[in-house]
């Protein structure tokens, strides 16, 4: 089954020459912001050598053992966004977990490793996340040029530094499958879009499983029925780049947060332990949202959190691991996490939940 202005391919944008490129850069990256919600960048200045770190000391820490990493886990009375250690299982086995963290601010107290736990851990990160960023300023200097505001616009309300600032890095595990059994539609990750405003994502080579809903305008329930998911797999030397539901409202709706989900790997594929480190690139606190038409009311991030967990009560239990297998099966089959705040809702046939 085909639908209108389905897609068969993650474009890739070059960022080489960025400075004497970013007008074409930035044509080429509204395009694929808004017909898809997804790309790669390659030609980032990110050195290879850093993101090895990255993934190294990610493995370090989630390979700690389960009792060290339970004293930094999340709290789990908010479904959305706080920061810390959390996990989902399944009868035969884990399907992901993995640890969320931000800059060093009082949001974060008592989650870092210590260095005795995992030495060198919160430095090794924090310098990741630095460098991320500058990666993230190119990118939405691109997209503020596209929307016609200046090319700084994004620069202060995104500010890393800042007290408030939201930005927060993933670092995830989904454990080896070998020799186990999964029930059929199990998935790793349910569909799901990101809250914030980009996410910058780093796959490791040879280590599949995330896709991509494939239709402009087909629905992620069309999506699970039909089949029309695309696969996103790791790129040599590129980073995976999506739109989150913030930007869509802060765009008035013309880029595009895209759902997408982390299959169970298939019987010809690897099937050991999948890593990737996801950066959420986010406002402060404090930023009011609102596009350059005015098309919606002013938001603010913690405006959103606050509307999907409101519209997470309405389906989910306290926490998806109370579902028994069969049950939270089913629920990821039928289910898709995304944009909940109405004027969202209306501007996009591709976002329902």
């Amino acid at each position: 089954m085909k639908c209108p202005d389905a897609i068969s391919t993650v474009p890739n944008i070059a960022l080489t020459d960025f400075p004497n490129r970013k007008a074409k850069v930035s044509a080429e990256m509204m395009s694929a912001a808004s017909k898809v919600g997804f790309f790669y960048v390659t030609g980032h200045g990110l050195a290879q050598a850093d993101i090895d770190a990255a993934f190294a000391m990610s493995v370090r820490y989630l390979s700690l053992p389960e009792q060290t990493r339970a004293r930094h886990v999340k709290d789990k009375s908010n479904a959305a966004y706080i920061l810390g250690w959390s996990e989902r299982r399944v009868s035969a086995g884990q399907l992901t977990h993995g640890m969320l963290m931000s800059y060093d601010s009082p949001r974060m107290e008592g989650l870092w490793p210590s260095e005795e736990e995992c030495p060198g851990f919160k430095e090794t990160m924090l310098t990741f996340m630095h460098k991320v960023h500058r990666v993230a300023v190119d990118i939405m200097s691109c997209l503020a040029i596209g929307l016609g505001l200046p090319e700084d616009y994004y620069l202060q309300p995104m500010d890393p530094d800042a007290s408030d600032c939201m930005t927060a890095m993933s670092i995830n595990q989904y454990p080896s499958w070998e020799g186990k059994a999964h029930k059929e539609g199990t998935l790793r990750r349910i569909a799901h879009t990101d809250f914030e405003v980009i996410t910058l994502l780093f796959q490791r080579s040879g280590e599949p499983g995330l896709e991509v809903c494939a239709g402009k305008d087909t629905t992620p329930q069309q999506a699970m029925q039909s089949g029309l998911w695309v696969p996103c797999d790791p790129r040599e030397g590129a980073i995976t780049v999506n739109i989150g539901d913030a930007l869509q409202y802060w765009s008035d709706g013309r880029l595009k947060s895209t759902y997408h989900r982390v299959r169970m790997p298939r019987a010809e594929e690897f099937q050991g332990d999948r890593y990737s480190i996801a950066y959420f690139a986010n406002t402060r606190a404090s930023t009011l949202l609102q596009g350059p038409e005015k098309k919606y009311a002013p938001i603010t991030f913690p405006d959103i959190l606050a509307a999907k967990k409101k519209h997470r009560k309405s389906f989910m239990k306290p926490s998806d691991s109370d579902m028994p297998d069969d049950e939270y099966i089913d629920f990821q089959k039928a289910t898709a996490i995304g944009p909940e705040f109405e004027p969202v809702n209306a501007a996009n046939t591709c976002i329902e939940a």
